[in-house]
């Protein structure tokens, strides 16, 4: 019987757009180059990691695309708030499972700055028993040390834990240690997958 439900951020919760972002600000012609190197590059990850700083990943990325160094100090002076927006409809599920007695948790790999920022935004916070980001324990999903941080921290029973993600990667890491998930690919559909198993 599932007790607790973790949540990760990005797409179940809160949507995840860098794309949004980059076709608004940025000059059409350095979009591809711009989405590439800031978004899918080994410095994302060490944000994510909390081994990089928002001032040092400035630097970085404006070297490699000076043409666009107002935009990238944009999306980093506004922690990132530019690729993120909230789901209301699924932020509206937390008050409801906590009223069903469930706990709740996040799991997430996240920017600290931007988790911080976005936790005040939102205003989730109040409905979870606790959460492990990225930043904070210097380790990612699908890292298995990550999982076992967030069990071990809260003393959580896996065979009793759901977990959901956006990611395959992520959940299968999660399965591993017998936490029963959901891959959530539409966001849309976080209520209709809770469902089948609460």
């Amino acid at each position: 019987m599932i007790k607790n439900i973790i949540f990760d951020l990005g797409n179940v919760l809160i949507e995840y757009s860098p794309e949004r972002f980059i076709s608004e600000f940025v000059a059409e012609k350095n979009q591809d180059r711009f989405y590439k190197r800031v978004f899918k590059e080994q410095e994302w990850q060490d944000l994510d990691r909390g081994t990089l700083e928002y001032d040092e990943a400035i630097k970085i990325f404006t070297k490699d695309l000076p043409e666009e160094k107002e935009n990238i100090e944009k999306l980093f002076k506004e922690n990132i708030q530019g690729v993120l927006f909230p789901i209301e409809e699924n932020l509206k599920l937390l008050p409801k499972l906590k009223e069903k007695g469930y706990k709740l948790y996040i799991l997430s790999n996240f920017h600290r700055e931007a988790f911080l920022e976005i936790e005040r935004k939102c205003e989730f916070k109040k409905y979870f028993d606790g959460k492990v980001v990225s930043y904070d324990v210097k380790l990612l999903k699908p890292e298995k040390e990550i999982y076992e941080e967030l069990l071990k921290k809260y003393n959580l029973n896996p065979e009793e834990t759901l977990f959901i993600d956006d990611t395959l990667a992520n959940t299968e890491g999660a399965e591993k240690l017998g936490i029963s998930t959901i891959h959530l690919i539409n966001k849309e559909k976080l209520k209709e997958e809770l469902e089948k198993f609460l």
